[in-house]
């Protein structure tokens, strides 16, 4: 039997792995967590760290080993509730190339007509952009594609201190991943871990594995790049996942899951999910209008994840000798 819970501000130190311990630091009820015993998905909205954050978690029970539950976990499905992955690939960290990534060709015409306002871009890589486009389209694309490499190099040796601030009001992805990263560190108190989620991936310690990919995500009717980190912690007792979006190129600012499982009681294992999309549609007058409807509509997309998940792992246990 799994567990899959949110957690709140309140960490929970690895060696007190049981249910209730778990219940208590994440700010679930009694009702809650006898809700969850019956199979129900209870959502519980976490606090969010600045006004652009659709800060949410889920929490369920799922009649599930640990190990059924780990290729769920590195699926990444829960990142993935609201866009289509169009195309996907990795990247090199050392030799960052994103020749491989080939954009539409309606974004590649939307890209020509409108150079520095189809994706976003700091003030200085719109600059570049602006340049760029005299040239014509393949040397523009292949500017856009400079500029994502010159991301990824940046990010890799220098962790979220890193990432460029998007033009315009506010729009900090790395502030964001920032205050996404705190609400990890106070689930997390394994050093090994801690130190994983804080270091620049190029300052790894190889407690755990990181690596880079590259996808082309469409939403809200357009199709753009993401740039994704992801932190792959293992041990005899206890799995992490943590995917970061570090830069998205129209449908949101940046985005955090993290994802950590643990034994809780014989035969039993604690999964605590947590979801932290920064986006500034949200940001300004009327937020939190705007933070409820983004919540709701996010949580529809997990709900309907998480039952589909339920689904598959009784099916499998229907046919399992």
């Amino acid at each position: 039997m799994t567990v899959i819970c949110c957690l709140a501000a309140s960490g929970l130190r690895a060696e007190e792995p049981d249910l209730s311990n778990a219940a208590q630091r994440a700010g679930l009820s009694e009702a809650n967590v006898d809700r969850m015993k019956r199979g129900e998905i209870v959502v519980e909205n976490l606090a969010a760290s600045s006004d652009k954050d659709l800060a949410l978690g889920i929490a369920m029970e799922l009649g599930a080993t640990l190990s059924e539950v780990r290729n769920f976990v590195d699926s990444d499905r829960l990142s993935k509730v609201d866009t289509v992955t169009i195309a996907r690939g990795t990247i090199d960290p050392e030799k960052p190339s994103l020749a491989a990534m080939q954009l539409p060709k309606d974004v590649r015409t939307q890209l020509v007509s409108d150079p520095t306002g189809t994706f976003a871009l700091s003030k200085s890589e719109a600059d570049q952009m602006r340049a760029a486009a005299a040239n014509g389209e393949v040397a523009l694309v292949a500017a856009y594609q400079g500029l994502l490499e010159a991301r990824v190099s940046a990010y890799w040796k220098q962790g979220l201190a890193g990432i460029e601030d998007y033009a315009g009001k506010g729009r900090s992805p790395g502030t964001d991943l920032g205050h996404a990263n705190a609400a990890a560190l106070d689930l997390i108190r394994l050093p090994a871990l801690r130190a994983e989620l804080t270091a620049a991936p190029a300052e790894s310690l190889g407690g755990a594995v990181h690596t880079l990919e590259w996808s082309i995500e469409k939403a809200r009717g357009q199709a753009s790049p993401v740039l994704i980190h992801r932190v792959r912690y293992s041990d005899a007792e206890r799995q992490a996942l943590l995917s970061r979006h570090f830069y998205s190129g129209y449908d949101y600012d940046a985005l955090q899951i993290l994802v950590w499982i643990f034994p809780s009681d014989a035969g039993k294992s604690a999964v605590f999910y947590t979801n932290h999309t920064y986006t500034s549609q949200v940001a300004g007058f009327g937020g939190g209008a705007k933070r409820s409807i983004g919540r709701k509509l996010l949580q529809q997309g997990l709900v309907a994840e998480m039952q589909r998940v339920q689904e598959a792992l009784s099916r499998k246990k229907a046919v399992s000798p």
